[in-house]
């Protein structure tokens, strides 16, 4: 690994199976843009599924006819789509060594612990 990555950083990079590339001069805009984007993203589905779980499918597909147990398939697909989201932002924050990496971790592992709190209740009413 490159001298300037920390073990912490190369600890992080080998968890999330990326090779850290410092960016330079000339790069590091569109470099940056692109884990911001990646950022952006993973956050959307999260909020879409909050919106969609909420305030929504409850009221939403009973209106028109359709059982609200229908709701919980839909979610699933959203919860996994924003997990995968966040853990390839994660890879590209790591991949770029990007300036806000270890602040974005924090909003991550909370987004995904909340995440994995809600696949399993909702995969707990599929069961139930």
């Amino acid at each position: 690994m490159n001298a300037q990555v920390s073990r912490a950083d190369g600890l992080m990079a080998q968890l999330l199976l990326v090779k850290p590339t410092p960016v330079y001069a000339g790069g590091v805009a569109g470099a940056e843009r692109g884990a911001e984007n990646a950022l952006t993203l993973s956050l959307l589905f999260s909020g879409a599924r909050c919106i969609l779980q909420y305030a929504l499918l409850p009221f939403l597909l009973p209106a028109v006819g359709i059982a609200a147990d229908a709701t919980v398939p839909i979610l699933l697909v959203i919860n996994v789509a924003a997990m995968v989201s966040i853990y390839f932002s994660l890879r590209r924050f790591w991949t770029i060594l990007y300036a806000h990496r270890w602040r974005y971790l924090a909003v991550a592992l909370t987004a995904l612990a909340l995440l994995m709190a809600f696949t399993i209740y909702d995969i707990a009413k599929l069961a139930a």
